[in-house]
């Protein structure tokens, strides 16, 4: 085995992760072309720098791209080159001498500003500056050979002035703004957003107050617009997204209990038993409701809810959809839909809406507990099954059947029909008993025949629910401001604590991150990962995400 090298490089200038891992890399580099290495094997724990080099990942940042150009280029000096990443944990050398230095270190690199800057100094000092022409034809009087460009120019410089030899241009919110080239420009921008007396102001309102300081240069409000863009404070700090990034979707099952929605309402106040939470189902069709009151939302009893009160009852479903709780996200919950070939699938965190139906079964289901129970809380357990039935019993506004019909082919005998005599019941008790007998042939012709007509009051009561569902459905996609990510993009989330709706304490930023885009689950859903190449678990609505400028 060779001789080990050490080399560290120290960053004096504001850099991201990302940015520094490609130093890294660029400096590994010129280190091995400086002892005239020809063959190299690089490995790194930065999965997006990995993938960016090797083309599996597309690099849209802007500074990534420069570092990206200035990387191939010194690889393309090398006979044969590799990137391979690897965990962290298997580069600890390199990973500790990040962290603490090595005593027998002699090789130590000072940058002041990024590699690609350094490159580019030469051609930028050779690369015409706008302000060029202008200076050349004050002092010089020298104008293009072409009449028209010759004339515009003349128009151009009728804005501006020299004093002492420096450039200044008349405006109007100030009687002269003093020229800057572009990287002064950038300087001035910095000072004035995020210097002492800089407020992090936005587009318009900084532009108005470098001019306001007396400082010109062309594209001024599009180089504010793009500095705050990527201004790292102004990212984590901003304020929350309230319009949907993604169209709605919705979902529609084909027959009666082939999709079930399940959901925990609670807690609710400490029953006899020691109850205090409902597991509640509803089938995506008829919106039939199953609930069971229980003492612990835990996996084990959700595998026998489902057993007991779902499979033995209505069959298998095809589709359970639940939130990413833990009762419902776990190996017990994935072996028991396995078995049964049930396709389980979870609504993105924070985000209830993809499981509708069951959240707006909670809301009923909760809505007459609290009508049924007149102050008495504890009593919620025994009001349950009543207010299960009464629920399945009514029917609905969009559908004008209930869910007992559309499940059974027949409305359900419920205690008024009994007390006032419905006109079904008050037939069936006043026949004699042939008459009676003769009755009840015809009413098994009936209820054959209602039995046929079901799967037409079946099919009539899912058209009116589609319409319902497009009428949401518009008026819901006229919110949305649609935000699209990519795989590879760089993205903060939403700051989500445990437990607590109210948002994030005050002087704490948002969002968090930044994120890759690892894979796009879906409509408007997510897989995400840190740049480490850590896999961060399920999918998350693009309502929480927002693009992270570098």
């Amino acid at each position: 085995m060779g001789a080990v090298l050490h080399q560290a490089v120290t960053l004096q200038f504001k850099a991201t992760n990302n940015q520094a891992e490609y130093e890294a890399l660029i400096a590994g580099l010129n280190f091995a072309l400086s002892m005239t290495v020809k063959r190299i094997q690089v490995f790194s724990d930065s999965l997006l720098v990995v993938n960016q080099v090797n083309q599996t990942f597309e690099t849209k940042d802007e500074v990534l791209k420069k570092y990206l150009r200035l990387a191939k280029s010194l690889i393309s000096m090398f006979e044969d080159f590799s990137l391979t990443h690897v965990p962290r944990e298997e580069n600890q050398v390199a990973d500790r001498l990040a962290k603490e230095g090595l005593p027998d270190l002699r090789r130590t690199q000072v940058f002041d500003r990024p590699s690609f800057e350094c490159t580019e100094v030469s051609s930028e000092e050779r690369s015409p500056c706008w302000m060029d022409k202008i200076l050349d034809y004050l002092r010089n009087g020298a104008q293009p050979d072409d009449g028209r460009e010759a004339r515009k120019l003349k128009l151009i410089c009728a804005k501006y002035t020299l004093i002492n030899g420096e450039l200044y241009r008349r405006s109007y919110a100030k009687p002269l703004t003093k020229c800057l080239r572009l990287e002064e420009a950038s300087k001035v921008m910095e000072a004035v957003h995020r210097g002492e007396c800089g407020t992090h102001a936005r587009g318009r309102s900084l532009v108005m107050r470098i001019l306001r300081q007396g400082f010109f240069w062309p594209n001024i409000h599009k180089d504010a617009q793009v500095f705050v863009e990527k201004c790292p404070q102004c990212q984590y700090y901003a304020d929350m997204q309230r319009q949907p990034a993604g169209y709605l979707k919705p979902i529609n099952s084909s027959w009666p209990f082939a999709i079930w929605g399940l959901d925990f309402l609670g807690p609710m106040p400490t029953a006899m038993r020691g109850y205090k939470w409902i597991l509640v189902a509803v089938d995506y069709f008829t919106k039939w409701i199953e609930a069971k009151p229980l003492t612990q939302p835990t996996a084990q009893n959700v595998e026998n809810f489902l057993w007991a009160n779902i499979v033995c009852r209505y069959g298998i479903p095809m589709v359970i959809i639940t939130d990413n709780g833990t009762p419902f996200a776990n190996q017990r919950i994935h072996d028991f839909c396995g078995k049964h070939q049930i396709n389980l699938k979870y609504a993105s965190v924070w985000h209830p809406h993809t499981n509708g139906q069951a959240e707006a079964a909670n809301k009923n289901i909760l809505n007459i507990l609290k009508k049924r129970l007149d102050g008495a809380r504890a009593r919620w357990p025994e009001e349950l099954p009543g207010a299960l039935w009464a629920y399945n019993t009514a029917p609905s506004e969009v559908t004008q059947e209930s869910p007992f019909s559309l499940s059974f082919g027949m409305e359900a005998v419920i205690p008024v029909e009994l007390e006032h005599l419905s006109p079904r019941v008050e037939a069936a008790a006043n026949f004699e008993p042939e008459a009676l007998q003769a009755w009840m042939e015809q009413n098994d012709d009936s209820r054959r025949i209602d039995l046929d007509l079901l799967e037409q009051k079946r099919e009539l009561a899912a058209l009116k629910r589609l319409e319902h569902k497009r009428r949401v459905e518009r008026y819901y996609n006229r919110k949305v401001n649609p935000r699209t990510f990519d795989q590879g993009d760089l993205v903060l989330k939403r700051r989500l604590l445990a437990g607590s709706n109210l948002g994030v304490p005050k002087l704490e930023p948002n969002w968090e991150g930044p994120y890759i885009v690892r894979e796009v689950a879906g409509p408007n859903a997510y897989y995400l990962m840190t740049s480490e190449g850590i896999q961060i678990p399920r999918s998350w609505s693009g309502d929480d995400l927002k693009k992270f400028y570098a």
